[in-house]
């Protein structure tokens, strides 16, 4: 296996505070371990590099009662972190929490300044205090001097557009912005609120790249290769079987298999429904994310 194998992502915990009409149903909803998770980065220690690990998938990371514990045992082993939150639960006390323990990135899914779109991509009406506690985090950091970078994602819902007014609002904060395309997860979510209506017949599919790169190990310690597998329908594994060695685990073949149906054209589980490929290929026209940095704008 030649290409370098990567982790990029742990899933502390698959709980959450919201139930999101537009994000995938809960299946797992546990969070991870405490012991087993203290077993995943010491045995694995090789695998994470230089970028910051996520520590969220399919859960809010903040609802995790062992979150900080876990953030300060990876800053103990070299490690950087970041996270991304709904920011509902950014009150005073965590926002001291999240800085203090050093944490290297947070990303703050807003989703829009609509709150009329906000309510109907969340379920809830929280827009207010969502950009409230988001304000009262760059307070701290700055007031700190903490190396804390903090990011708002917009998701385009396709209605009611604010792309503009979205990087205006939080660049004059200081925050820098990301812009999300929607994404259906290979067809896990039931809201369809931005359908592309692209001819995918006209793009040519072939093995995503960076799959090696992308190890994702969820919080029943399953290990997936793609952001859009939050149902792990391509489950590589359980590292619970493998003495929570994600070496030892891609041994078992299924990812050297996975890699080889993309290039012959076969697709199965989420590969089969995916519609977001073509974000992922190698010559891909198209960005899943694009991000505008405060300093270049």
């Amino acid at each position: 296996m030649s290409e370098e194998i990567v982790i990029k992502y742990i899933e502390t915990t698959s709980k959450c505070n919201y139930s999101c009409p537009i994000c995938v149903k809960r299946t797992r909803n546990c969070h991870m371990d405490m012991e087993e998770f203290y077993k995943i980065v010491d045995r694995n220690i090789d695998l994470f590099h230089k970028k910051p690990i996520w520590l969220d998938l399919n859960g809010e990371p903040l609802v995790d009662p062992y979150f900080f514990d876990r953030v300060k045992y990876m800053h103990s082993k070299g490690l950087k972190t970041r996270i991304s939150t709904n920011g509902a639960l950014l009150n005073e006390e965590n926002i001291e929490k999240i800085v203090d323990s050093g944490m290297n990135y947070i990303v703050v899914s807003v989703g829009t300044l609509n709150p009329t779109v906000y309510k109907q991509i969340r379920g809830v009406d929280n827009l207010s205090n969502v950009l409230n506690n988001l304000n009262n985090l760059k307070k701290y950091v700055d007031k700190t001097h903490a190396k804390t970078e903090l990011q708002a994602v917009m998701i385009d819902t396709g209605a009611n557009l604010d792309r503009n007014e979205f990087i205006k609002y939080f660049h004059n904060l200081g925050i820098n912005v990301a812009f999300h395309n929607f994404t259906n997860r290979a067809h896990s979510i039931e809201m369809d609120i931005n359908p592309k209506n692209r001819d995918l017949s006209t793009y040519e599919r072939g093995e995503c790249k960076g799959l090696k790169r992308n190890i994702i190990i969820l919080s029943n310690c399953e290990v997936v290769t793609c952001c859009c597998d939050f149902l792990a329908r391509n489950s590589l594994g359980n590292l619970r079987d493998y003495d929570y060695s994600v070496k030892k685990l891609v041994e078992n073949g299924k990812l050297d298999q996975l890699i080889s149906d993309l290039r012959n054209h076969i697709y199965k589980g989420a590969c089969k429904d995916c519609s977001d490929w073509i974000y992922y290929q190698e010559n891909a026209t198209e960005e899943y994310v694009t991000v505008y940095p405060v300093d270049k704008f």
